[in-house]
């Protein structure tokens, strides 16, 4: 039995495929000179294995692929004939003596310093094709599962991965994804709150499961203990069998909350915080009032070496679509350098926490923050577009953003294009020096997005991702509440609209602070509207400031906590 964090509750039942391990494995020592023909031997049966795969693959499904797809496959076959690619490979163990495993890690590792060092776009998308050729081929040798059965893919799973990475995760196909264990990436995590909103059962924090699981083991992971049981018994397997049966009968669809108020009748806008086209179909299936927040990393993230202008037009066509008619904000991209988007890879930052993140990297790399800019002002014509700026760290910040926005607008204008008529501008409070002194910021824009869950890890110096600090993050820290009181305070006095968003905003504790404090606009998860307004109802605003005026009173986190334990209402 296993043991970990619950990100999503459920329970999932079946066989574990892993992912993520290809690279954890020490260097071998040198081949001996006589064994070198041998290794080589091997690498021209594996690269004739990973054909017949492909080959496979593309018979099997010869009448689902599209274009694209037949073309990468295609291009795998032809490097995986390619004679430049396999004489190195050889060249390699033969002048290096490194066993058949090493030498393509080894050249995996080229291929993505040739991605990060390159100009190109034709030499970028060429080291990715040889990287996953490699990486087919050495996934062809991996003999640690060798007396383990191969797992379909395509067939129910659960996937047991090092950590729960949010572009890894909206790679994997939903219909058959049954749930997820992982080691690292926590709760309030952006890959979590996918999780979450794919309802989808997740664990992470299991220690060494690289060294408890193989593919094809049968798993039980009751995610609302965060236990995991491998290859349990039959009559364990039947249990959860049918607890997983009838959580999936009495599941329904997100029903809608409508107008929600304070006890007492004053009104609370709850807005949906997205990332994906499905999160706004959520958001619009809860009557929600539109979406206060919509993360635009996820094209930025899964399009390789990038979207074009004309792919995130259209998907932002597509978010306001399907919102409805309700009003959208967009997030410009809150990506850090060490995210592979535009040709950057890890190593690339040594601290992207606190390096080039959100609206720095956008004003360092202007043909990214243009492509975005004029992307999104063409989904709007003749209409208003609302944009949040990320990492707001100055006030320069956002005047560069709003130059940057006239500018594109004109150069579009001047083409023709029909473009937005207005752009209302917002600022997100995240780096504790804008929080302390949000003043100056707030008189620049037209709203303020209090991202509270990156502000508490900035202000609290702990990774909300890395669940060894877990403790220091989820602290009731005195300094986090007065800073968010400050912060509502000075919006008021400043005649700004203030919004507060993240997983935190809906933790049924908090809520009644955050209405005592005067925010009256909260930015949340469309699948936690129910428990927002279900809390809400019970609380007036009376009660509401004098709960508040007793927290900011107290002078340790543990004081914080009892006092909002005491208070909560059932």
């Amino acid at each position: 039995m296993l043991e970990g964090v619950t990100v999503c509750g459920g329970v999932a039942v079946g066989p574990v495929v892993l992912l993520g391990y290809e690279f954890e494995r020490s260097m071998a020592a040198r081949l001996p000179a006589t064994e070198v023909e041998a290794e080589i031997l091997r690498l021209r049966t594996a690269v004739d294995r990973s054909m017949a795969q492909v080959e496979e693959i593309r018979g099997s499904l010869a009448g689902e692929l599209g274009d694209l797809e037949h073309q990468i496959v295609s291009v795998h076959l032809e490097l995986l004939r390619d004679p430049v690619f396999l004489n190195d490979i050889e060249n390699r163990i033969r002048t290096e003596q490194l066993r058949l495993e090493d030498t393509l890690y080894c050249a995996v590792r080229d291929f993505d310093r040739i991605f990060e060092l390159a100009e190109s776009g034709r030499l970028k998308g060429r080291a990715l094709d040889l990287r996953d050729v490699a990486l087919r081929v050495v996934r062809s040798l991996d003999r640690s599962d060798a007396d383990a059965p191969e797992v379909d893919m395509h067939e129910p799973h659960i996937v047991a991965a090092r950590k729960l990475s949010l572009a890894d995760l909206c790679r994997l196909d939903r219909d058959v994804l049954l749930g997820i264990v992982a080691e690292e990436g926590g709760f309030d995590s952006h890959a979590g709150i996918l999780a979450r909103s794919m309802n989808v059962p997740a664990i992470t924090g299991v220690p060494s499961l690289r060294d408890s699981v193989r593919n094809g083991d049968y798993v039980v992971l009751d995610a609302g203990t965060g236990v995991v049981h491998v290859n349990p018994d039959e009559r364990l397997r039947k249990e959860f069998e049918v607890q997983r049966r009838a959580a999936a009968s009495t599941s329904a669809a997100i029903e809608p909350v409508g107008p929600i108020e304070i006890a007492g009748g004053e009104p609370v806008q709850i807005r949906g915080a997205c990332g994906n086209l499905g999160e706004v179909g959520q958001a619009a299936d809860a009557d929600l009032e539109g979406v206060g927040v919509y993360r635009t990393e996820l094209l930025f993230l899964l399009e390789q070496p990038g979207p074009s202008e004309e792919v995130l037009t259209r998907h932002y066509a597509d978010v306001l679509a399907r919102a409805g008619g309700a009003p959208v904000r967009f997030r410009l991209l809150d990506a850090a350098a060490d995210q592979r988007i535009i040709g950057m890879r890890s190593g690339g930052d040594p601290n992207p926490a606190l390096g080039l993140k959100g609206v720095r990297l956008l004003l360092a790399v202007p043909s990214l923050l243009r492509l975005q800019i004029r992307a999104l002002l063409r989904v709007a014509p003749a209409g208003v577009l609302e944009v949040v700026v990320p990492f707001v760290s100055s006030v320069q910040d956002v005047q560069r953003i709003k130059e940057s926005i006239r500018s594109e607008r004109a150069n579009l204008l001047k083409a023709g294009v029909p473009c937005a008529e207005q752009v209302v501008i917002g600022a997100a409070v995240e780096v504790p020096a804008t929080a302390f002194h949000v003043t100056p910021v707030a008189k620049e824009v037209d709203f303020l997005v209090v991202a509270l869950d990156d502000l508490q890890q900035y202000l609290l110096a702990a990774d909300r991702d890395n669940l060894r600090v877990e403790g220091y993050y989820r602290v009731f820290h005195p300094a986090l509440f007065r800073l968010v009181a400050q912060l509502a305070a000075e919006a008021s006095a400043a005649g700004r609209e203030i919004v507060l968003f993240g997983e935190s905003v809906a933790d049924p504790l908090r809520l009644p602070f955050w209405i005592g404090v005067g925010y009256r606009c909260l930015t949340i998860s469309p699948v936690r509207a129910r428990d927002v307004s279900d809390t809400l109802a019970l609380w007036s605003v009376a009660d509401a400031r004098e709960l508040a005026e007793r927290v900011l009173t107290a002078e340790t986190s543990l004081e914080v906590q009892r006092l909002l334990l005491a208070a909560q209402r059932q």
